[in-house]
């Protein structure tokens, strides 16, 4: 048998020192770090997820992002009553982070089916914006007085390398880092994110302006928040094109304002956003930005200047994170976003306490396997089957929304809050943890829910959603959801502990047989220096016990 210990002995000392080409991140001692955990994205949610996991758990965390001082872009709407909730279980500071409440939204879906233009649907329910400023700097602060590593660069997807002890990723200049697990956050089109399947989600567009405005913005109250416009009648249909007319009910976008109260010389602040729920492909920003401007001067509402301007897209639906992975997907790379709503700000905080107690729980554990462990754990914390079926509920709404023209989604949502509060609010929250979310965890809550609100609707309404449901119910998920075939998927979730002590097993024993490959390559190391002690003048056993160390 061929053995060059010389050989191996260098190899061993160049993959100590970090040779191969990379240089791996150094610490105070000179040797690398190795982090619990690498949050990659520092939005929202890498900011949350790295929060718990050093505040609350005391793991090593260090955060990656080419843009870690980049202000926060989106503006956040919430129901208070999900923020409040929030606030009280992951207790880092999220009730400071509010920018303004009204105690009341207003929607107007007339002009279809029987309801007059004018009509207004109020709900009793408070309502806020998150300030994205204030969120950020918490988490700033937090991140800084819980002592985590902020790394300045992009993640070059190609380098990732995962271990039986962590994963390793290079950045584009070539620093390497190392972890025990790898939380991808970077956003919906993850370089790092295996998912299952043809990715083709729906996308929601948006074209948002803060303004100042010259006498209000009547018809809308000031007190109230304007959750949806979906009305057409701002345009003389006479006065446009076929093309032009028949985009209006073809391509449907609704209104959403929020008054911000009087600005420093007296005028009046709003927050006005022309908003595409949900389609594929997505429509133009340019055709959000025209149709809020047309209904603006319909409504005599006059904008003497822009103080903001803001473009949102939000893939929906689309293709679920393969949740055998050992990168966890978060936030936007997870599929939290609800796939008929939009609406993900809530449904990430609401999943990151779970997952970060799920992830610290396996990594303080130990011992062979940990990261594969750590992963497993953390999916099953983040889709757990119940939440996976209320999904496909979800994924089926979303495709139904997207068909539909605007007099069917006038029609849609005015039956929709016409339910029992408890129950429109737990389908658009839609994730464990959230209020009112109980009402739609079980199949037989969900056709409950079905039930209810399809006999809310105009019956041509019903007879869309009907169709669609004959037609597309079993590819889109829709009957696996709301049948007795739910219980099957419910029962999977029994065998995931015995799955993961089944994980941790099998890297034992693969420990094992590598700790015993290593003793038999010292015992063969041990006669090739022993054959060699008398040729070299008897510096072969002065040596031996050095080079022996080195192998173990």
């Amino acid at each position: 048998m061929a053995f060059d210990l010389a050989e191996m002995m260098e190899q061993l000392k160049s993959s100590m020192s970090g040779g191969g080409g990379k240089s791996s991140s150094g610490g105070a001692n000179g040797k690398p770090v190795v982090y619990d955990a690498a949050i990659v994205g520092y939005g929202p949610a890498g900011g949350v997820m790295a929060t718990l996991l050093s505040e609350k758990h005391g793991l090593k965390v260090c955060i990656i992002d080419p843009n870690l001082e980049k202000r926060w872009i989106p503006n956040y709407g919430v129901w208070v009553e999900e923020w409040e909730s929030l606030d009280n279980d992951l207790q880092i500071g999220l009730g400071d982070c509010l920018d303004r409440k009204w105690e009341v939204t207003d929607s107007f879906f007339g002009g279809s089916h029987g309801t007059p233009a004018d009509e207004r649907c109020r709900i009793d329910r408070p309502y806020a914006r998150v300030s994205r400023d204030k969120m950020q700097a918490n988490l700033k602060a937090r991140l800084s007085a819980a002592g985590v590593t902020k790394i300045a660069g992009k993640v070059d997807a190609k380098t990732m390398e995962h271990s039986a002890e962590g994963t390793s990723v290079c950045l584009e200049d070539g620093q390497q880092i190392d972890c025990r697990l790898l939380v991808d956050c970077s956003g919906h089109y993850s370089e790092l994110v295996e998912r299952v399947g043809d990715h083709n989600p729906g996308v929601q567009i948006a074209y948002g302006a803060e303004v100042e405005v010259k006498d209000g913005h009547a018809p809308y109250d000031e007190n109230a928040m304007l959750f949806m416009d979906y009305r057409t009648d701002y345009v003389d249909k006479s006065k446009l094109s076929p093309e032009e007319a028949q985009g209006l009910d073809d391509i449907p976008t609704f209104l959403y304002a929020m008054p911000m109260g009087a600005a420093p010389n007296g005028q009046r602040r709003i927050f006005f956003e022309e908003t595409s729920l949900v389609a594929r492909p997505p429509i133009d920003f340019d055709l959000c930005k025209e149709r809020l401007y047309r209904r603006l001067e319909h409504h005599g509402i006059e904008v003497t200047k822009v103080m903001d301007e803001e473009l949102c897209y939000i893939p929906m639906g689309g293709a679920m994170p393969s949740l055998t992975q050992r990168v966890v997907a978060f936030g936007g790379a997870s599929g939290l976003v609800h796939a008929a709503t939009g609406y993900m700000h809530v449904r990430m905080l609401a999943a990151a306490g779970p997952v970060s107690r799920a992830i610290a729980a396996e990594l303080k554990k130990g011992g062979p396997g940990t990261s594969e462990a750590a992963a497993r754990r953390a999916y099953q914390a983040l889709w757990p089957s119940k939440a996976k079926l209320q999904r496909d509920f979800h994924v089926f709404g979303g495709e139904f929304l997207m068909a539909q023209k605007a007099p069917t989604l006038r029609g849609f949502f005015n039956g929709f809050f016409k339910l029992p509060l408890p129950l429109w609010a737990g389908f658009l929250s839609g994730y464990p943890n959230l209020p009112h979310n109980e009402l739609h965890q079980d199949w037989q809550s969900r056709f409950k829910f079905g039930f209810q609100f399809f006999f809310k609707l105009a019956p041509a309404v019903q007879f869309q959603l009907a169709l669609a449901g004959a037609l597309s119910g079993w590819q889109y998920g829709l009957i696996r959801a709301v049948t007795p075939l739910a219980e099957g998927e419910d029962a999977k979730d029994l065998l995931f502990d015995a799955e993961v002590e089944g994980i941790r097993s099998a890297a034992a024993a693969a420990a094992a047989a590598g700790a015993d490959a290593t003793a038999a390559a010292i015992a063969v190391g041990d006669g090739a220096i022993g054959k060699g002690g008398a040729a070299d003048g008897g510096l072969g056993s002065e040596n031996k016990a050095k080079e022996r160390e080195l192998v173990a």
